[in-house]
Order: structure tokens, then C-alpha cells, then sequence
């Protein structure tokens, strides 16, 4: 039973408030052809259904299809750090530690079968939405494996969660013939040969430096769990849509009186502007990374001008 808060009594927790984080959403509006802003990271389970079904319209394949579309600038760090990985088992590995950074609603895990070792991708969301976001997935791993080797790889055997859909003689050409469909789980195996292969974009250097960061991020998101995990999700959703988040706006998000969420927080030994302070210190970093210039990274972290950006973030060095 998801908690209700006292005051309103409505659900403090609902489903929606999950999201994919990274370039997805804005691969799919710009197939559509749809306005967006540029600058937007964040889209929630129901944004989505709703871009893969239109985007489905046109393609019913889209799934299989879409990793095309992205561009350099549209992946996330994750599928840069598994090409400096030394084969393609440490780039599996990487994806399974670090998948939770790239989505609330995914996650993967290695699993065993005799000699081979298979990707295990668990979605939570809605069956429609899991079918595209599974074969996404699975098309993007095998393009960086295939962009890192040189080589045409196929997992061994391929099963998916999903029925078999209309168009399943395009899985072939990824996923090799053993194909398997309505299985308990979606997963890619491998055997040891592919799994020794070694990538030419290897760098010793840059995956220690990639890694560093990442394990960073995972620390910071174990520190932020209960109400300040839910607050600093709702703020990182309010910033990707251009909304400054106030305590009044975050409150109503989560069906929380402004004075109950404001308790909740300090019973976690925070306040609401030390929160955002570090939601937005966190997003800043993930900018830099990106190479985006100071007045881009002020208008996306909600500052009105470049002055107030630069003040604000001195008070996040000093915490």
C-alpha cells in the first residue's frame, strides 16, 4: 500500500514519478518532428508510452530501429565508458553497475547458463512501453559491441519477455536465430569467445576516469533515499520541463501539504534549499561533462541570468 500523506490523503508515491534520464524522450520528439525544449533530460513512464506509440505509428518496428537515430551527443556516458572497457565482458559488467544511473524504471544484472553469461534487462513499466525500451536496449548494446570489436556480433541465444511481435523477422539480423519469446525474462547470451573479444577504443585511463564519476553518482543517489529521493526526483523533473522548483510546486508533485513535506525533509536533517542545492550541483556536473557553456548550464539549473548561477554556486563549493 503506498503511503498517504495525512494531510491530503492522497498517494505520496505515485507510479509516474519515475523516469528516464538522458536523450531518449528527445531522440523520440525529434523523429516526431515535435517541439521540445533542447535542453530536456528527464521524461517520466507516461511521456514516453506515449512518444514510443506515436513514433510506432509510423514504424511498428521503432524499437529495433531508433539507436540509429541518436547522435554522439545523444548518448549517455554510460555507452562511452563500456567502449573504454578492455572486452565486451567488462563493458557488460559496467552496464549492470551502472544501469540504475539511466533509469528509474531498468535495471541489469549478469546471469549464468553453463559457459554462457547473459544480460538480464528487467523493465518496470507498462508491457507496450517494455517491449520498445527492451529491443532499444538490446540494439544499442549489440551496435557498441559490434562499434568496439569491429566484429558482427550475436548473442548465442536471445529471449524475450514479450510476445513475439508482427515483425520478428527483423530481430534476426541483431539477435541471430535462437530466438525465444513470452519467457520469464529478457536476456542476451553470450559465450566465452565473445565475451574475450577485445574493443579497440580500450583506454585504461579513461574508463578509471569515467567510472570515478559514476561511482560518485551512485553515492550521491544511495545518500538521497525516503522523502529527500523522492524530492530531489521531482526537482530534477521540474528543472527538465523549466520549472523553478519551490516548495509549494515539489509538494503538490508528491500530494504533500507544504508544511508536512518540509518536515519530512528535516527529519532527514535537511532543508528544502540545501536539497536543491544539491540536485543542482549534481546536474551542474553532469553539464560540464556534456561541455555546455556557463549561460546554458545558469537557464537549464532555473537561474533567470548568468550572475545569480554563479553566485548560487558558491554556496555549493562551501557545503
Amino acid at each position: 500500500m503506498r503511503e498517504l500523506d495525512k494531510n491530503t490523503g492522497e498517494a505520496a508515491n505515485p507510479p509516474l514519478h519515475r523516469f528516464h534520464r538522458g536523450h531518449l524522450g528527445r531522440v523520440l520528439e525529434r523523429l516526431l518532428q515535435r517541439q521540445t525544449r533542447g535542453d530536456r533530460q528527464d521524461y517520466n513512464l507516461l511521456e514516453l508510452e506515449q512518444l514510443w506509440r506515436l513514433a510506432a505509428q509510423h514504424d511498428p518496428a521503432i524499437g529495433l530501429h531508433l539507436f540509429a537515430e541518436f547522435t554522439p551527443q545523444d548518448l549517455h556516458v554510460l555507452a562511452y565508458l563500456c567502449l573504454y572497457c578492455p572486452d565486451v565482458r567488462g563493458a557488460m559488467q559496467c552496464w549492470a553497475d551502472y544501469a540504475v544511473l539511466a533509469s528509474d524504471m531498468d535495471s541489469l544484472k549478469l546471469v549464468r547458463d553453463g559457459d554462457l553469461l547473459g544480460a538480464q534487462l528487467c523493465i518496470d513499466a507498462p508491457a507496450g512501453l517494455t517491449r520498445y525500451v527492451t529491443e532499444h536496449y538490446c540494439v544499442m548494446a549489440l551496435t557498441q559491441m559490434r562499434r568496439g570489436t569491429g566484429r558482427a556480433v550475436v548473442p548465442v541465444r536471445a529471449c524475450f519477455s514479450h510476445p513475439r511481435p508482427a515483425y520478428h523477422e527483423q530481430y534476426r539480423p541483431w539477435f541471430g536465430d535462437n530466438l525465444a519469446f513470452d519467457c520469464a525474462h529478457s536476456c542476451l547470451y553470450y559465450d566465452q569467445a565473445t565475451l574475450d573479444l577485445p574493443l579497440s577504443s580500450r583506454h585504461a585511463g579513461m574508463e578509471e576516469l569515467l567510472r570515478s564519476e559514476l561511482d560518485r553518482r551512485l553515492a550521491q543517489r544511495l545518500q538521497l533515499s525516503g522523502w529527500s529521493g523522492k524530492v530531489a526526483a521531482t526537482m530534477r523533473e521540474s528543472l527538465a520541463r523549466g520549472v523553478v522548483p519551490s516548495l509549494e510546486n515539489q509538494a503538490e508533485a508528491l500530494y504533500q501539504s507544504p508544511r508536512t513535506l518540509r518536515r519530512r525533509l528535516e527529519e532527514q536533517g535537511l532543508t528544502f534549499r540545501q536539497l536543491l542545492d544539491q540536485v543542482r550541483a549534481e546536474l551542474e556536473q553532469q553539464l560540464e561533462f556534456l561541455g555546455e557553456s556557463r549561460a546554458r548550464m545558469a537557464s537549464q539549473l532555473g537561474y533567470g541570468d548568468l550572475a545569480a548561477y554563479l553566485h548560487a554556486r558558491k554556496r555549493w563549493q562551501r557545503r
